[in-house]
């Protein structure tokens, strides 16, 4: 199954982001986490430096950068990236006050991850974390015809117990749907159709059409979510 974010529309379309909200909702995670000058922040699954670019733009001196995708790290221009698996971290325990991780959640094994966050966290760390979630409360991941994040969308109340399983104190959740829908009328205007996009994604028109039942079925949504280490 290939990957939806190496896709050429979705590259195209998003850049080095590679999430709906782009730099706006990265901003929003810094006024909420409000980090200090000297944190040291972990950008987990920074991909090609995005929110790293907004990082060093805004002035924090600690930064860090850990993604699988070696092609993705690979454009990045950050200097403090390593190839990692993000359930496998190669820091030591207590290294981070901020972790940030923006649409890469859902592609990961869940429970590891959030383990592995939880222990290169110091206590009191705090947790940033924005995905895709399943508006309908239901899964669908079987029906996606490429891997991606709505593929593995659960509902806001299993987030909230995988966050919470891990050590976590939820300090707070906002949905930001509307960026979702924004990136998805940007599609259309491009494509002419979601359909015509996911054709674009798979060139096949079944799978294209199995997307489209998906995402109808489960209606995705984007949340944001704050957590502290306890």
């Amino acid at each position: 199954m290939s990957s939806l974010y190496s896709s050429l529309p979705v590259r195209n379309s998003l850049g080095k982001h590679l999430k709906p909200g782009g730099d706006a909702l990265t901003e929003r995670i810094l006024q909420l986490a409000a980090p200090e000058p000297a944190d040291r922040i972990l950008d987990a699954g920074c991909g090609a430096g995005g929110t790293l670019e907004i990082l060093q733009k805004r002035g924090y001196r600690a930064v860090y950068g850990a993604d699988i995708n070696l092609t993705l790290l690979d454009e990045s221009s950050y200097q403090r990236t390593v190839q990692a698996d993000l359930a496998g971290l190669p820091f030591a325990a207590d290294s981070f006050d901020l972790i940030i991780c923006e649409c890469v959640y859902n592609l990961t094994e869940k429970e590891c991850v959030l383990n592995e966050f939880a222990r290169v966290l110091r206590s009191g760390g705090l947790l940033a974390l924005s995905d895709i979630y399943a508006r309908s409360g239901v899964g669908n991941g079987g029906e996606w015809p490429v891997q991606c994040c709505f593929s593995a969308a659960t509902d806001l109340a299993t987030v909230e117990r995988e966050v919470a399983a891990a050590g976590f104190s939820l300090k707070c959740l906002e949905d930001h749907t509307n960026h979702l829908k924004q990136t998805a009328a940007e599609f259309v205007f491009q494509y002419g159709s979601l359909k015509d996009f996911w054709f674009a994604v798979t060139g096949d028109i079944q799978s294209a059409g199995a997307a489209c039942n998906a995402s109808a079925s489960a209606r995705p949504g984007l949340y944001l979510l704050l957590a502290q280490r306890m």
